[in-house]
């Protein structure tokens, strides 16, 4: 992680006023809606109802290293420790009588869709029970390598169902036109964060894997609004200013890794303080990478098909492999990293196998390490350490 940027004030400022936005919204009566994190919220935004991600809550207790203490109320209600972090910090603080990290905003009505992993749904569908709201599931078909006519007509099909949904429980009328310029505002920021995001190929760099754990927060929960827009111009402007004055994310960086996935967000310094002293940056992940799409405003329904169910956990495992090894080439990496994450079982299957085919297609070394993204309890610093110091041999 580099010398701090200046815009991470403004991102603070930024996501205050997000949350302020939610409880604005239940003093007004404006739904509020549970959506998941790479769900068409564009719909939401563009009916005025108020998009709330209770994954982001579970990324904030994790940085905030309360996760196993939210844990342990959900696991005292019988939810076991082997679900996905994120769920037991939200299912926990539900049932919590203290909230360290602000109590989790229930929902009005819930939206999800299974193009992340099997969790989301179920956690869902308790939370449904608990608050007895409308609960509405976007299902997507596996796609392997590529999509189909007959899929891409069931997922439209179901976008139309769902603003049926929207427009039965909130009373609100859909606007075509309204999604147009929701869907406009995406393709613009999300546009902008990749321009961010390749930065990180330059050698040095000034910006890298590390840093875009930081700055993500925006182009999740602020997506389809101008407020995103405005600061990924502000983020870009200042890389490119620290790359005039040569300020670099490793200012003596000599070899670049990728990580797969998620990080370990209690350990977010501790793995970027690791990898700067060896001299290494980490500078993509197919985790950040997943909200640098493409949208075509002119087909905002379609488009949206098009992008959320293609995301890489729902894709068969040669085409994962094939855009870990396009992620490698294109910012010249010397290793990758791959998490065997507790909390996503979807991403750390057969990591194994992968590790001995991605190094026989790229030549590169490799390293795995376990953990969990959210609770300490399943993340031992000492094992941990010991794997990367032969992995970083094997870089030098």
């Amino acid at each position: 992680m580099s010398e701090p940027f200046k815009t991470v004030a403004l991102m603070k400022d930024l996501m205050s006023r997000y949350y302020d936005l939610g409880e604005e919204a239940r003093r007004k009566g404006i739904p509020v809606v549970w959506v998941t994190a790479v769900f068409p919220v564009e719909i939401i935004y563009a009916m005025d109802l108020y998009p709330y991600y209770p994954e982001n809550f579970g990324a904030l207790a994790s940085a905030r290293k309360v996760a196993d203490k939210l844990s342990m109320a959900a696991e005292a209600k019988g939810y076991f420790n082997d679900l996905c972090g994120y769920a037991r910090c939200g299912i926990g603080d539900a049932y919590a009588s203290e909230h360290p990290v602000g109590k989790i905003l229930s929902p009005d009505l819930l939206l999800c869709c299974n193009t992340q992993c099997g969790s989301l749904p179920k956690w869902f569908e308790a939370a449904a029970r608990f608050y007895n709201k409308p609960y509405f599931l976007w299902d997507s078909p596996y796609i392997e390598e590529q999509t189909s006519d007959l899929k891409q007509n069931y997922l439209i099909k179901q976008l139309y169902e769902l603003i049926n949904f929207l427009e039965v429980t909130t009373k609100r009328r859909f606007n075509i036109d309204k999604l147009r310029e929701v869907v406009a505002l995406s393709r613009e920021a999300t546009g902008l964060w990749n321009d961010c995001l390749e930065m990180a190929a330059l050698k040095p760099a000034p910006f890298g894997f590390f840093d875009a754990c930081i700055h993500m927060a925006p182009i999740v929960v602020w997506r389809g609004r101008r407020e995103a827009v405005e600061y990924y111009r502000e983020l870009k402007a200042e890389i490119e200013e620290r790359l005039e004055k040569k300020i670099y994310a490793i200012p003596n960086e000599r070899h670049k890794v990728y990580f797969d996935h998620i990080p370990v967000w209690p350990k977010l310094r501790w793995f970027a303080d690791m990898f700067a002293a060896n001299d290494t940056l980490v500078v993509a992940s197919q985790y950040t990478q997943a909200w640098a799409m493409n949208f075509d405003p002119a087909r905002p329904l379609e488009t949206l098909a098009e992008h959320y169910p293609q995301q890489f956990v729902n894709r068969g495992v040669d085409y994962r492999l094939k855009l870990k090894v396009d992620f490698m080439r294109r910012y010249n990496c010397d290793g990758f990293v791959l998490f065997s994450n507790r909390s996503c079982k979807p991403n750390s299957i057969g990591l194994y196998d992968k590790k001995r085919m991605l190094t026989e297609m790229t030549g590169l070394p490799g390293v795995i390490f376990e953990g969990d993204m959210s609770d300490l309890r399943f993340f031992s610093e000492g094992q941990v350490k010991t794997r990367f110091e032969t992995f970083f041999e094997q870089l030098g």
